[in-house]
């Protein structure tokens, strides 16, 4: 319900309370004057009424009094003054009318149209009402019309006064106003409220600034940000408080930024600075502030979280270590085939590290951000591998969970799912995989609704599609739709070039894992081991150079550290590979020479000459890109003849 308190000279107390007894709002009906009158309306503020009526001076004063309440004015109509007029005329025609703002249109209104002759003087308040009582004693002027104001200082000067009486109509129209007031007033508070709520809890530093850059909202995490007080500043320009916000740049040229950091009182915030528009005209500024330090702890703990499901792709392409022109390829071709959704298929031998390239191929894509789930299609068993894919419905099979399961392809939504060793895939899961690859949603087992998924799927293999799908081991319509974009990872015997490499990347980080001292190796030492067809690939050798790390009895290894003892000979005859040296014939499966060897360490010259040019000659970068350590770097360097300045 709403509450009005009505402040009306003693003549109309009785008319009003006659009026507010015909509505059902609460109305209190109180005497009062210009003198008294914002006395009273204070008073009733802090009693919690919605809405305060008055009229003539005493609702001009109200209105410029400090009220955080409105106040609403009854208006004196030309009936009313007309009444007033003619209660005058009987006892003097000489008539003058003091009248506020809020009477002169009335006042005029009936001149007007009356023709009768009254001289309005216009006051503004108390004061001036008496300056002009007595100036009207001395004119002889014998009745004035006026407010109630005007009927106190009559009696101190001895003229004759009238006051006008407001009709019922006007009080029944200024009830219905203050009705309407307080009712939308009410709705403000609660927009205003709300909007108050939404600022004061937000995590981000909210500051507004007016059209002219004074500061009118500054809430309490921008306070705790800055280590300003609000009520220290608001009302200020906020080029005086904080003038490396630039909000005065954003009031004037009306073009917002968003996420600029700025450097603010010794602290680096995340800045978006906002122009508020009407009819494209700039009325106001906002300004959102993060902390940068408390972003990067939210990313971290985000992080932390998809590291702890394990849903992450840890791998980049700065992981592929190798300078050969088939590893360059295979990065090239990962990085072409990341900025695009479609499915891809790598093959390559156990152990080139193809998850490794589908996790790179991950983190480069638009999906880096989403889960990154991967699934070895041979170590689940079959029926085990279904539920695991694809989920499973409440009480869908005995010993199923009471809730239910999500599968694998519905946790990789907006990211990659992974499907290592695809060519171990029953037939029977090979069709659901074709139709979820087709149809982009899937169905849990048990359950007859259909789930959307927007997943990127990467399968690898170590063996040929084709061959099995002739061999009808594999579904070929799952094949073409697989093999849409292929990445073929070559095995280390055909990339010997990396070799080096590789093994200067695993020395360095195996010495810093176990806590020994880096190794070197001697140049035959290192020759035999790039001749070595490394039937495993990346994966026996990172665990060959571990296995070298921890049983290495010397910093610097000879070649008869290692032969026999590390290389297996069953391993050797196997490979139809023949170790011949001091000057005799070396020959591998791939008829590589002991004379093209000089081939070899050119290669790896030209690899560190364009690696040099690539980093300006810096050590560190240079070293970072070929994947050897700064010792390692300037070694081969010196071996070389190369200077870093020259290239």
């Amino acid at each position: 319900m709403v509450r009005i308190a009505i402040i009306i000279p003693k003549e109309l107390v009785k008319v009003a309370e006659s009026v507010a007894s015909e509505f059902h709002e609460n109305i209190h009906v109180i005497e009062g004057s210009m003198e008294s009158g914002l006395d009273l309306a204070k008073e009733y503020e802090v009693k919690g009424y919605d809405v305060i009526i008055a009229r003539g001076g005493t609702q001009i004063l109200l209105s410029n009094g400090g009220l955080n309440i409105p106040t609403v004015p009854i208006p004196i109509t030309v009936i009313d003054i007309f009444n007033a007029v003619k209660e005058a005329e009987k006892v003097c025609e000489n008539i003058a009318i003091i009248a506020f703002n809020n009477m002169i249109t009335a006042s005029e209104s009936f001149i007007k149209v009356s023709g009768i002759k009254c001289e309005i003087i216009q006051v503004t308040n108390e004061k001036e009402v008496e300056e002009k009582m007595s100036n009207i004693s001395s004119k002889g002027i014998k009745v004035v019309i006026g407010g109630g104001v005007v009927a106190r200082y009559g009696l101190k000067y001895g003229i004759k006064t009238v006051v006008i009486k407001t009709g019922r109509e006007a009080i029944i129209s200024a009830i219905e106003e203050a009705r309407r007031v307080a009712i939308a007033t009410r709705e403000e508070n609660k927009r205003g409220q709300r909007f108050r709520t939404i600022v004061e809890n937000s995590r981000d530093g909210i500051i507004s600034v007016d059209k002219d850059g004074y500061l009118n909202i500054f809430n309490s995490t921008a306070e705790k940000l800055l280590q300003i007080s609000g009520k220290d500043i608001i009302g200020k320009h906020i080029d005086n408080v904080i003038p490396e916000l630039e909000l005065t740049d954003i009031l004037y040229s009306g073009i917002g930024e968003m996420e600029v950091i700025k450097n603010i009182r010794e602290k680096k915030i995340m800045v978006s600075n906002i122009p508020i528009k009407i009819n494209d005209e700039v009325v106001a500024a906002i300004s959102m502030l993060q902390d940068v330090n408390s972003i990067q702890r939210m990313e971290e703990k985000i992080r932390r979280e998809i590291y702890t499901t394990g849903l992450y792709a840890k791998y980049t392409f700065k992981d592929i270590l190798g300078g050969s022109k088939e590893s360059k390829e295979a990065i090239r071709i990962g990085k072409e085939y990341a900025k695009v959704n479609s499915t891809i298929l790598i093959e390559g031998e156990t152990g080139t590290g193809k998850e490794v390239m589908a996790q790179s191929i991950h983190n480069y894509s638009n999906q880096a951000k989403g889960p990154f789930v991967a699934v070895n299609c041979a170590a689940l068993p079959e029926n085990l591998l279904e539920s695991e894919l694809f989920g499973y419905a409440p009480g869908s099979f005995t010993g199923a969970d009471k809730n239910g399961k999500r599968g694998l392809f519905e946790l990789a939504h907006r990211g990659t799912i992974f499907l290592d060793e695809i060519s171990e895939m029953n037939p029977l899961i090979q069709g659901r995989l074709l139709r979820v690859l087709q149809e982009k949603q899937v169905r849990r087992i048990g359950d007859n609704k259909v789930i959307p998924i927007e997943v990127r799927v990467i399968a690898a293999t170590n063996k040929n599609l084709q061959d099995l799908v002739v061999e009808r081991k594999f579904r070929e319509d799952l094949f073409y739709r697989l093999n849409v974009l292929k990445i073929v990872i070559p095995p280390l015997r055909k990339r010997y070039e990396d070799i080096p490499y590789l093994i200067e990347h695993f020395i360095q980080y195996y010495s810093l894992k176990l806590g020994k001292p880096a190794i070197t190796l001697s140049e035959d030492a290192m020759q035999y081991l790039s001749l070595y067809s490394w039937p495993g690939n990346v994966r026996e050798l990172r665990n060959f150079v571990e296995r070298l790390i921890v049983v290495a009895k010397h910093s610097h290894i000879e070649l008869n550290d290692i032969k026999d003892n590390f290389i297996v000979a069953d391993n050797v005859k196997s490979d139809t590979t023949i170790y011949q040296l001091d000057n005799q014939l070396i020959l591998n499966k791939n008829n590589i020479k002991s004379e093209d060897y000089k081939t070899l360490y050119s290669s790896e010259k030209e690899a560190i000459i364009n690696a040099l040019e690539d980093n300006m000659g810096v050590i560190n970068f240079t070293a970072k890109a070929l994947g050897i350590s700064r010792t390692t770097l300037w070694r081969k360097m010196k071996k070389y003849n190369l200077d870093a300045s020259r290239q």
